[in-house]
Formats: structure tokens, C-alpha cells, sequence
């Protein structure tokens, strides 16, 4: 079996939902609260085997009343005993190439069934399967919803470790009464060894009682003794596994649920289609990408087609680009799937590159290492004045920045994030013109690209700009993390091989003839000599920040400002109308 569409209406965060499904692997990623887990609950509801599924009013959306849940599901593949004539051959669908349901399975249409969920506000659920271009319904019973083989795995994984009615377990069990026959032999051996167990201090008491209830004339009793309770031949619900003597409900959560995984994925049956909730949960990264694998060589090999959630950008990195699919909440209850286009130029390096990106809302897209730690340094600063101030941080507002790799390379990261759906915005530097036609057909693309000065990278930028206070601080950064010798004599190379003395900015002025301008290019110019960087580095790029942040009121109306400002503006969607523009401003006591 395949799931090929899902639609939704009313159902939890959902308003709406429409989803058309091309894969055998799907990894469900997104930003918190997306719906991912709401869409696993459908499928596992409209396909649900139970006869009935417990339901509540918070499973209307927005707790509204007035509509009613209605769920649909398009499975292909399906078992031949389901369409068989007696079955439901007659409710046969038609699928075409281009995903548009028909009302028979002709010519091109590939066979399916439309599986409909309707929950009323009474909280009664109805199955049905529907045809298109027709108003006639029929029901399908649970068993008939048990032959299009939806598992839900990894859940109670404790449970899959006993040989209990419908685990994982018994269902590996040759033969009905395996298990039984177990448990009822174990018994009766364990009541033999109590009855010939040496005198004890419960044969003391059981002959104590034998004599009261004489006095009491109770009964004749030959001989009372302690003894177990007759077993049932069917209790096999405390028969566990266990690792030599040691029982697997013991271990860690990972081992436990991984292992719990492995039991159920043994006993799927081919086409089965199977849901996993949050993949990663209680795995290492090793066990987890091992997972995965295993997992894909199922969906290809057994003709299983599994849909998983997951929060981990271990799993992202793991899997395939085209493996992945982008789910968006608008906020006004719809929700949106996006599959990795298979066309999209480098999206797999771009993905693996930043694989947190996935889970945000708001992806930067910045120029390099020194780019992405000053803008972190100036978030955690702009979320500490805003959250002081009761508004939301960058984190709430899913803003998550990533290293773009410089140039022609971030535009076409920031281009394939937007493709994915994610609001995206890119700063560049502004030294390279080959890359201009690509900066326009960016912006076109509904990208957000912002760049310093003509002819300027950062460090040029907040160089040039900053008081000459605030350049001190800059070199004296560079001292500590490059040493006084390095970074005076790259200094002195920029001015001409000047010999400068030092490292007091005031004093290679003078030695620079008073030539401010001069001496603050070759500063800049000295800090991105290549292999001897003073700020690639993301850790030393927070650093930097906190000269800007401390000059912050000095630097108005500048050019880093307004670049900056914008960043601010996309991080924080209320940012323009809040006046967070004064937000870095240090208060008196920095």
C-alpha cells in the first residue's frame, strides 16, 4: 500500500491541509508547532483499525463545533483480497499522473481507494469510501481498514517487549498458543516448587490457620499449605525479554525504543505503510543515522512506505534532500507540505550545510563565519532588551542564521530555502560585481538581500565607521587573538611597509602622517589577509559585535546601521513599529 493524497478539514491546527504524496520516504520538518505530529494523527486515524478511537472537542479546530472533522486518505497498491468484488472492487477509484483523482481506475489512472473520516460534533467517527464526481458513500469496516496496513511505531515501546495480545512480539510468535504454553508450564513448574519447598515460616502459619478453622468447625481439611494461585494458559502478559537475566524494560530510553523499533519493523509485512513520531527521540546520532539507513533500504526493498517526523538535525543531515518534506503553518490554520524539488541546484549541499534551518521559520543567509557571529551576538543582545520588555525573541520568532559560504554560493542557498518555502533573507558582502545580475534575479525571487558599501566586506564597513575608540578595540582584538607582532606587521604592509611601533591606534596615526582614512583601510585590509584572518571565526565574530554594540549611539545614520536595521527588522516581524531600533543602545550602568 501507498498513501497518495491526504486532505484535511477542522481537524486540530488544521484548518485545512491538502497534501499530495510521491515517495515511499518522508521526513516530515518544520518549525515548532507546524502540525507535523497533527498530520501522523490523521493518517493514523482515517486508516485507524480500531472500531472506535476515543475523540474530543479539542480535536475540532479551534475547539469550533459547528463543523465537522473530515479526513481523507487516496491509498494505491492495495491488497487483492480488499478489491476483490465482494470487498470493495466496486469503490475503486482511478489516481491520474498528474495526481487528479477519477471516478474508475482507467487507462492511465493507477487503482486506489478514497478512505473517508467524518467526526461529528456528537463525537461520532464514520468511515467511509467515497468515488469523485459521485455522492455515493460506503462503509469500511475495521477489519477492511486493518488490510491497508497502518503501524504507528515506537510508540509504548515496553509493550512490544512482552508477548501481550497485539505486540510486536506475539505477532513474531509461531503458532497461537506459543506463548501460552510458556507461561502455563513456567506456572505449574512454580507451583511445584513452592508445594515442595522445606518447612517455612508460611507452612507455620498455614498449619496455625488449619487449627482455628478446626475450633471453628470450618471445614476437614487434610493438610493447608502455601501454594500459587492455578495460572491462566493465556496471562502471557508478564512474559518479557530479557538479556540474559537482565529484562529490556530495564535499559536506557534509546536502547529501548530503538530496539522496540526493530521488533515492529520485523514484523511489518510488505506494503505496509508505517508512521514514526519524532525518529530521533532517546538516539545518538550513530544509532540514529543507523536507523535511518535501515529504513530506506526497507521503503526500497519491501515496497513499505514509511512518513516520520523529526526535530533533529542529525536526521536532516542523514537523509536525503528529496527524502524531505517542508511543512508550513500560515498561522490562520493552513497547513502546506513542500517536497524537495529534485531540480534544485545544490540543495543537498545547502541542506547538510545548515540543517537547522529547516526547523526555523527565518532563514539569514549570511556572507561567511565572521557574519554569522556578529549577527548572533547582536540577536541574544536585541532578545534580551526585547524580551525585558515583554515582546518576543529571536528564538520565538524561529530565526535561524546560517553560514552562506560567501558570495555567488549565498545567494543560491538563500534561493533555495525561499524555494522551500521559508522567509529568507541574505547578507553579502559588496566587493565582488560579477555577482550583481545574481543579487537582482535573488531579490526578484522574493529574497531579502542586504549588502555593505560598494566595494566593502564587514570588516571594511564597521572599520570605517566606528570612532576611532572603537578601532582600538578592534586591533586590540586582534592582538589577542593574533598576537602583537602578526598584527602590527600586517598593518604595516597595507601602509607601504610604514613603520609603525606598537599597537596604540592614535600612535600609527601620527606614524601614518595623519592620514585617518589610509590608516583605517589598512586596518581593514589587514584583518581579511588570507590565512591570517582576525575574525573568521564565528566565536570571534561575537567578539567584534560587542564593539558595534558598545559604540552602538555613535554609529546613527550610517550605512552598517541601516544594514543592520534591516536584519533587525526581518528577525523580529514587529520590530519596525515597536522602536527596537533603541533597543541596543547600553543602558548607563554597561
Amino acid at each position: 500500500m501507498m498513501l497518495r493524497r491526504l486532505r484535511i478539514e477542522h481537524f486540530r491546527g488544521i484548518e485545512r491541509a491538502d497534501w499530495k504524496i510521491d515517495r515511499r520516504l518522508v521526513a516530515l520538518v518544520g518549525a515548532g508547532d507546524s502540525t507535523k505530529t497533527t498530520l501522523l494523527d490523521a493518517i493514523g486515524l482515517v486508516l485507524s483499525p480500531s472500531y472506535n478511537p476515543q475523540f474530543t472537542d479539542a480535536d475540532f479546530y479551534n475547539f469550533d463545533l459547528a463543523s465537522e472533522i473530515v479526513i481523507e486518505a487516496v491509498v494505491t497498491e492495495l491488497p487483492d483480497n480488499l478489491v476483490k468484488e465482494s470487498q470493495l472492487g466496486k469503490d475503486r477509484s482511478g489516481l491520474m499522473p498528474d495526481g487528479k483523482l477519477v471516478h474508475d481506475p482507467v487507462d492511465d489512472a493507477e487503482e486506489c481507494l478514497v478512505v473517508r473520516l467524518t467526526v461529528t460534533p456528537d463525537l461520532d467517527p464514520i468511515w467511509e469510501v467515497i468515488r469523485p464526481q459521485s455522492d455515493d458513500a460506503r462503509p469500511i469496516s475495521a477489519s477492511q481498514r486493518r488490510q491497508l496496513g497502518f503501524f504507528r511505531l515506537g510508540e509504548r515501546p515496553d509493550f512490544h517487549f512482552r508477548w501481550a495480545r497485539g505486540s510486536a512480539l506475539s505477532g513474531l510468535t509461531a503458532g497461537g498458543d506459543g506463548a501460552s504454553s510458556v507461561i502455563l508450564d513456567a506456572h505449574r513448574d512454580a507451583r511445584t516448587a513452592v508445594f515442595k519447598a522445606e518447612p517455612n515460616a508460611l507452612h507455620q502459619a498455614a498449619a496455625a490457620a488449619q487449627e482455628s478453622a478446626s475450633t471453628f468447625g470450618a471445614a476437614s481439611f487434610g493438610e493447608l499449605r502455601p501454594g500459587l494461585e492455578p495460572g491462566s494458559s493465556t496471562s502471557t502478559h508478564a512474559l518479557l525479554l530479557h538479556d540474559g537475566e537482565v529484562p529490556l524494560s530495564s535499559l536506557g530510553l534509546g536502547t529501548r525504543r530503538l530496539t522496540s523499533l526493530a521488533i515492529q519493523d520485523k514484523s511489518m509485512k510488505d506494503g505496509s505503510i508505517i508512521a514514526i513520531d519524532e525518529i530521533e527521540h532517546g538516539l545518538e546520532p550513530h544509532r540514529l543515522a543507523q536507523a535511518l539507513h535501515r529504513l530506506r533500504q526497507r521503503t526500497q526493498a519491501d515496497k513499505l512506505q514509511i512518513i516520520m517526523t523529526t526535530h533533529s538535525p542529525v536526521a536532516v543531515t542523514a537523509l536525503s534532500a528529496v527524502d524531505i518534506e517542508v511543512v508550513h503553518a500560515d498561522g490562520a490554520g493552513s497547513t502546506s507540505c513542500r517536497s524537495v524539488p529534485d531540480d534544485l541546484d545544490n540543495v543537498q549541499g545547502a541542506l547538510r550545510s545548515a540543517p537547522d534551518a529547516l526547523l526555523g521559520r527565518r532563514v539569514m543567509v549570511m556572507e561567511g563565519a565572521t557574519e554569522v557571529g556578529v549577527l548572533r551576538a547582536l540577536l541574544r543582545h536585541w532578545d534580551e532588551q526585547r524580551l525585558s520588555a515583554g515582546m518576543d525573541s529571536s528564538v520565538a520568532t524561529g530565526a535561524v542564521l546560517v553560514d552562506g559560504g560567501g558570495g555567488a554560493q549565498s545567494l543560491q542557498r538563500a534561493r533555495n530555502f525561499q524555494c522551500l518555502g521559508y522567509l529568507t533573507c541574505a547578507l553579502l558582502d559588496n566587493d565582488d560585481r560579477g555577482i550583481d545580475p545574481r543579487v537582482t534575479s535573488t531579490e526578484a525571487a522574493g529574497v531579502a538581500v542586504h549588502r555593505w558599501s560598494e566595494g566593502c566586506n564587514i570588516e571594511h564597513e564597521i572599520v570605517r565607521v566606528l570612532p576611532l575608540a572603537g578601532v582600538q578595540e578592534v586591533v586590540d582584538l586582534a592582538v589577542e587573538f593574533r598576537g602583537e607582532q602578526s598584527v602590527v606587521a600586517a598593518v604595516a604592509a597595507k601602509l607601504d611597509g610604514a613603520g609603525l611601533t606598537g599597537t596604540q591606534v592614535a600612535t600609527w596615526l601620527q606614524q601614518a602622517l595623519g592620514d585617518e582614512c589610509a590608516l583605517r583601510s589598512a586596518i581593514a585590509d589587514a584583518a581579511v589577509v588570507k590565512k591570517k584572518e582576525w575574525f573568521k571565526r564565528q566565536d570571534r565574530g561575537e567578539e567584534l559585535a560587542g564593539v558595534v554594540i558598545a559604540h552602538w549611539a555613535e554609529l546613527a545614520d550610517t550605512h552598517v546601521m541601516s544594514v543592520f536595521e534591516g536584519l533587525r527588522d526581518f528577525a523580529y516581524p514587529d520590530a519596525a513599529t515597536s522602536g527596537a531600533a533603541d533597543y541596543v543602545v547600553p543602558s548607563s550602568d554597561e
